[in-house]
């Protein structure tokens, strides 16, 4: 039983922790482009939203720590640099 136990928890820990998949990156990018072009700030909303898509995988590259996103401060930073970049 405690043989079980031991493997379930290590199958857990590693299912926790996965790569972007090409599925998680359109989303992202189509939901950012979305709701940047109602942004007057954003000109370029598909430069601006590729840019903030490389920056947050870089930074976050457990696509499961993305439901995160919105509560931290680094993402506004992200989204600043971007904005600079447009």
């Amino acid at each position: 039983m405690g043989k079980l136990i031991f493997i379930l928890c290590i199958v857990t820990v590693f299912s926790c922790k996965r790569k972007w998949t090409e599925k998680d990156r359109s989303e992202f990018y189509s939901g950012c482009v979305t709701n940047a072009q109602t942004n007057k700030d954003i000109t370029n909303a598909k430069a601006y939203c590729s840019c903030l898509l490389q920056k947050v995988v870089a930074k976050y590259p457990n696509a499961n720590d993305a439901k995160y996103i919105k509560y931290d401060s680094t993402i506004r930073q992200l989204a600043k640099d971007c904005l600079k970049q447009q």
